[in-house]
Parts: structure tokens; C-alpha cells; sequence
């Protein structure tokens, strides 16, 4: 009995709505209906209404914190369900049977107000929701939803991975040497932008924490330590190193679109892959050395990475790779040669050389690389 004034106004609010489509007429029956269908829906199916909410919820998640093939072929799956569903759905509604002639116009009209309602109803609330996410983020409200970021629980479900248990394996008292990427970062010119404005760069350091974590997590690092705008962190492969430092550069380009000048933030990154020692919550050796004095070659946008790094992930990243030489290295006897990456939609005449240092052309093995360094670069090439 305690459902029958739910069921009695249900029936009710229905019964307004198909009395208030009845005028007839194309915009009537071809498109006021689907919206009438749809609130129809929710009133009398609340399971579609919880299932609809959490397809919102995957959606959004999926397009912020997951990168191509998964977040397209995700999507895609969402898509193609919400509309087979409500294609179900509205087949047997009375506003559409109601209002259309028995025949091949149930199937059209159906099929018509399935692909409106997952494009307002599904893909158009998600797109919205999305939006109201990044512009709560990049407002300085990250770390109060920092609690609830999905990534935080994908994050832990890290820690049964074996390979990433055996790096951690490693302690003070018993260190581990093992292969491994190591990425430096900073923020061209941070020390300036804090002493003009201290808390604007403030604010802008959160955000760049929040895309440079998002990004990490993604592609499977783990940060080792922070130092004001630096970050240090370790990888298991090469690939997931280049791939990461691509996707940081793209997430902060991405920001800087249409901000001026002082909003924006600008950073480079260094990469090497070397036997270093482990002890369980630090990392040293020779090759963190070569990876901590690669980062100040790289360009502000930029990433710079060793020889070592190229041949590691030769024919595994979509970039292009441009040797900038030997370049001198403090305190390291025997300097790697360095690339400069790029993702393959850029141009190699959009990134210029450092002062100085001029870019190789490619298809000539890096002459230009070599004269500057007195070594044999390996030019500009794509793997």
C-alpha cells in the first residue's frame, strides 16, 4: 500500500505528459515526443534512471583520466548500449506507437529518438559534466577533490602487480639495483615567477601537480620525490617514461590554450633508463645522476632523453626524435648522446634548438649536432 501514491502520481505525471504531446504535428512526433518518452522512462523504470546515471559517471571518467584506445573504445561501448536500450525502450511507447502509423515508422521514429537521447540526454549531460570537473580543478578546487579521484583506487589495485612489487622490494639495509627510467622535471623560470608572485605561482604549482600526477599514475610511474616545482620519478620501461613525458607536455599545453602569459606555466623534462639502486623509497646511482643533468638540456615545452631511451622504445612510441649531440654533462666522464621528442602531428621546424645549439636537419645524420659537439648524432628520425 505504501507504493501506491508513488504509483498513482507516476501514472498521473505520464498521463499529463502523452495528454500534452496529443497537439500532433511533425515537431510533435518527431521530436517533443522523445523528450516526453524519456522523462517517461525515468518515471517508470528508477533502475534505467540509476543505470543512465552511472553510464554519465564511466563517461566522465573515462574521458579524464583515460587515454586512447581505451577511452575511445569505452565510450564507443557506452554509446552503442544507451542506444540499443532506449531503441528497446521506445519501441513499445506509447509516444511513438501512439503517434505513428503501424508499420517501418515505429523502427524510424525509434531508432531517431534513440540517437537524440543518447546525443542530448547521455553525450551532451556528460560533456557538461566534464567541463564543470576541469573548471573546478583548474579554479584551485583540486585537492578538494583530489578525495574522490577515481585514479586514487585504480592506484592501489597497482600494488598487486609483481613487477612493480619487486622494484619495491629493495631497502636500506638491502639495496636493489635494477633497470630502470628515471624522469626529472621542473617549471622554466619557477624561482622568478615566486619571487613577482608568490601566490599566483602558488596556485599555479597545484595545478601543475594535479595534470603531472594524473599523467604519471596513468602511465605507471611512481613519483620518488618532489622539490618545490621538481619532480623525480622512476618507470619500469622506457616506454611508459617517453609516453608519460609526451602526455604531460600535451596536458599543460592544453592548459595554456588562450590563458595570457602570466597564467600559463611552461616545463622541461629529462629522461634516462639505467642500472640504479633502489631502497625502497629512494633511488641512486649513476644513471639518476645522467637523468638529473639531462633535464636542464631540454627545451621549455620540451623533453630531452638519452640514447639509451631511443633505443629502448625504437618502433613503441609514435614520436620523432632529433639528436642534439655529446653535450657536456658535469661530474659525468662519459656524457650519452641526446634527443630531442616530439609527438609525430608536430612539425620538426616548430621546435628550435636551444641558443646556441643548432637543430640538425633531417636526412643529415645531425652534421650540425655534430660540429657543435665534436660526437655523431643520429639526425632527425621517426619510431
Amino acid at each position: 500500500m505504501a507504493d501506491e501514491p508513488f504509483t498513482s502520481y507516476a501514472s498521473d505525471a505520464a498521463k499529463d505528459l502523452q495528454q500534452a504531446q496529443e497537439s500532433g504535428g511533425f515537431l510533435s512526433d518527431w521530436l517533443f515526443n522523445m523528450f516526453a518518452g524519456a522523462i517517461d522512462i525515468q518515471i517508470n523504470s528508477p533502475r534505467m534512471s540509476l543505470v543512465y546515471l552511472a553510464i554519465l559517471v564511466v563517461l566522465v571518467v573515462l574521458r579524464l583520466y583515460s587515454g586512447n584506445p581505451i577511452k575511445t573504445l569505452g565510450c564507443a561501448l557506452l554509446y552503442i548500449y544507451t542506444t540499443i536500450q532506449v531503441y528497446s525502450l521506445f519501441l513499445t511507447s506509447s509516444f511513438v506507437v501512439d503517434f505513428t502509423p503501424a508499420g517501418w515508422l515505429v523502427t524510424a521514429k525509434s531508432i531517431w529518438f534513440a540517437a537524440l537521447f543518447t546525443c542530448i540526454w547521455v553525450w551532451g549531460v556528460s560533456r557538461i559534466l566534464q567541463s564543470l570537473i576541469v573548471a573546478l580543478v583548474t579554479m584551485g578546487l583540486g585537492r578538494l577533490l583530489a578525495p574522490i579521484n577515481p585514479l586514487r583506487l585504480l592506484n592501489k589495485f597497482r600494488k598487486s602487480d609483481k613487477e612493480l612489487e619487486s622494484m619495491e622490494e629493495g631497502s636500506a639495509k638491502d639495496p636493489k639495483r635494477q633497470l630502470t627510467a628515471i624522469m626529472f622535471t621542473d617549471i622554466v623560470g619557477y624561482s622568478k615567477q615566486m619571487g613577482a608572485n608568490e601566490a599566483a605561482t602558488v596556485k599555479k604549482l597545484g595545478i601543475h601537480n594535479e595534470i603531472m600526477r594524473n599523467q604519471i599514475v596513468r602511465n605507471r610511474g611512481t613519483v620518488i620525490k618532489t622539490i618545490g616545482d621538481a619532480f623525480m620519478v622512476r618507470f619500469r620501461s622506457a616506454e611508459n617514461g617517453v609516453q608519460c613525458a609526451m602526455d604531460c607536455q600535451k596536458g599543460i599545453g592544453d592548459y595554456n590554450k588562450g590563458k595570457p602569459a602570466d597564467d600559463q606555466f611552461h616545463i622541461r623534462i629529462g629522461l634516462h633508463i639505467g642500472e640504479v639502486i633502489h631502497t625502497g623509497t629512494d633511488v641512486f646511482g649513476e644513471g639518476v645522476n645522467i637523468a638529473a643533468r639531462i633535464e636542464p638540456k631540454a627545451d621549455p615545452d620540451g623533453i630531452a632523453v638519452s640514447d639509451a631511451i631511443v633505443n629502448a622504445v625504437r618502433n613503441k612510441v609514435p614520436a620523432h626524435f632529433v639528436s642534439l649531440g655529446r653535450l657536456p654533462m658535469k661530474n659525468i666522464a662519459n656524457p650519452p648522446e641526446l634527443f630531442k621528442v616530439f609527438a609525430l602531428e608536430e612539425s620538426a621546424s616548430q621546435k628550435v634548438a636551444k641558443p646556441g645549439t643548432p637543430a640538425p636537419a633531417a636526412g643529415k645524420a645531425g652534421a650540425p649536432a655534430a660540429a657543435a659537439s665534436g660526437a655523431a648524432p643520429g639526425g632527425v628520425f621517426k619510431i
